[in-house]
């Protein structure tokens, strides 16, 4: 589950190209030759590109609104780049979506027809146009566009026991760390203190005076309808007067403990870069490779409970070495590097010709950087890029010593707990939220209250500086990411390796969403509290969820 997103990087966040196995950019499949139109059970002979889904003879409502988003009904003839986009490339990430979305009574009979759907693009594309109602996603002040960022798998190097170079613990989920749904307490409590007591890693809600219960004061914490669990931990003794219940430690307080021997929690590997860890954080997933050659993969198992406030990291551009003066390695064979950006100068190392055995190979030239700087990380960084007055300037042109990077990286509180996951292709992508591997290119990460998870969502967004790939193009939203917030919002998976890593630094655009919805499911809002019939809903009676799913988004009580 992808929590922390790429978009906060200047790699980008959101997700979900270039290609996670073949570690080269997934450009679209060319497009084949115009096909002759196909007529089968589920592509009916009438085209409907044309056709606005208003005029198909269900009554549907021209706009409906959340409390985080508004949504316009649209022709299909309306979307920039429809036409052009190879639906082929999608299909295989619309079957994965369906692997989770055929349990739903709207989706059931869609992922069974689209089992018979044949493998052109003509037949995909009227497969969309007859079963879906697109809506374009607006901000609720009606603006249009929104931050298109990306993501990708990196690589990182590690072994299984600790040395001297090996020494950053990879965490997995710490047994002191427990959750509890705020949203099950009743709402006239959910701004005092109640009693609590341990199920195995849940707290649950117990009887004041209750000898196994703890008392925790609510009113210590916001309370985010995005994600509506607390991570805490238990202090002292239940029933004792000092028994209470705390947020779990940040990452400056993780630090201060030393880990792993700070907490009860298990080390999934050891790594030797700080800085390569954190990225992975971000990222929410990532490889390892051991001494061995066996990679581990790993992917998103918790997160501490406080707030994405990343530092920029950046990967770094790496060079192809001839050797023997007879052709040169993969440079994806070496582990992925990164640099909290704004320490290093535009021509270090990194960015100068390699010499090998006296054959001079020019370094691939990175990736332009974005333009445009993030509010957030930059307020973060102003601190971080003065020296305290007296103190030495740091020499940007060297690497900085671990201790240094672990000091800079505790100004994010958040630290994200990782568990290993079954080998699998090594074409596919990592996990997502949606519980189905991501696709290089045709999977995004969203915030479920706009977007629901697994819905085809269409993107319009410029291409990353110094590439040809259209971001104009059908994705499916099957992730989530820590600061994927709001309504035109999307994280675009690359992949994985460093060259997705370079695509992904270069994806900072404002682009467009539109969300495909079951026809029978859109229908429904005409008679939901959401159709705005020319007033703004206000207040309590806004929902939060274009389509409530009980897990990634639902309406509290």
């Amino acid at each position: 589950m992808k929590l922390l997103p790429f978009s906060v990087f200047a790699l980008a966040t959101a997700a979900g190209l270039a290609g996670c196995a073949s570690r080269q950019a997934a450009a679209p499949s060319p497009r084949p030759a115009v096909e002759p139109p196909v007529a089968t059970a589920t592509t009916p002979q009438k085209k409907l590109s044309n056709t606005p889904p208003a005029k198909t003879g269900i009554k549907l409502p021209s706009e409906v609104r959340t409390r985080n988003a508004m949504f316009k009904l649209t022709s299909y003839d309306e979307l920039p780049g429809w036409q052009q986009d190879d639906m082929r490339a999608s299909w295989s990430a619309f079957r994965n979506s369906c692997e989770v979305l055929q349990k739903r009574d709207d989706w059931r009979d869609i992922c069974a027809a689209s089992k018979t759907v044949p493998p052109n693009t003509r037949a995909m594309r009227s497969f969309f146009e007859s079963h879906f109602t697109l809506l374009r996603i607006l901000h609720t002040d009606s603006r249009g566009d929104g931050e298109v960022t990306g993501y990708f798998e990196p690589l990182l190097e590690g072994q299984a026991q600790r040395d001297a170079e090996f020494n950053t613990p990879v965490m997995g989920v710490p047994r002191d760390l427990y959750t509890i749904d705020w949203s099950r307490v009743p709402k006239a409590q959910r701004r005092s203190v109640v009693h609590v007591k341990p199920e195995g890693n849940l707290l649950l809600l117990a009887q004041p005076g209750d000898a196994a219960s703890y008392p925790l004061d609510l009113r210590r914490f916001v309370l985010d309808d995005r994600d509506r669990r607390l991570r805490l931990r238990l202090v002292g003794n239940a029933g004792s007067p000092t028994a209470r219940v705390d947020p779990y430690y940040t990452r400056a307080e993780l630090d201060a403990l030393g880990l792993p021997q700070g907490i009860n929690a298990p080390v999934v590997t050891w790594v030797n870069d700080p800085l390569a860890l954190y990225a992975m954080q971000v990222q929410g997933s990532g490889r390892v490779r051991m001494p061995d050659g066996q990679i581990l993969r790993l992917q998103y198992a918790e997160q501490n409970g406080h707030p994405f406030k990343p530092l920029r990291v950046t990967p770094k551009a790496k060079v192809v070495v001839a050797t023997r003066g007879i052709g040169g390695g993969n440079a994806n064979d070496a582990a992925d590097e990164f640099e909290i950006e704004g320490d290093a100068p535009a021509d270090t190392e990194a960015d100068a010709p390699v010499l090998t055995r006296g054959v001079t190979v020019a370094p691939r030239a990175p990736a332009a950087k974005p333009a445009g700087n993030d509010p957030l990380v930059d307020e973060l960084l102003k601190g971080a890029r003065k020296p305290a007055p007296g103190s030495a300037k740091p020499n940007p042109s060297k690497p900085q010593p671990k201790a240094t990077v672990a000091a800079r990286l505790s100004s994010d509180p958040s630290y994200v707990f990782f568990k290993t996951v079954p080998e699998r292709p090594h074409t596919e992508g990592p996990q997502g939220a949606l519980g189905v591997p991501l696709t290089p290119g045709r999977s995004v990460a969203v915030d479920p209250r706009v977007t629901p998870l697994g819905y085809p969502v269409f993107l319009s967004a410029p291409a990353p500086a110094g590439s040809n790939i259209s971001m104009q193009r059908l994705v499916f939203a099957q992730d989530t990411g820590g600061a994927i917030r709001g309504a035109v919002r999307a994280d675009y998976f690359w992949g994985f390796g460093n060259e997705a890593g370079q695509m992904a630094r270069a994806t900072r655009h404002r682009g467009q969403m539109w969300v495909l919805l079951p026809t029978a499911e859109a229908s429904r809002l005409a008679t939901s509290k959401l159709v705005t019939r020319g007033v703004s809903l206000g207040g309590e009676t806004e929902n939060s969820c274009l389509v409530p799913d009980g897990e990634f988004c639902s309406e509290a009580d």
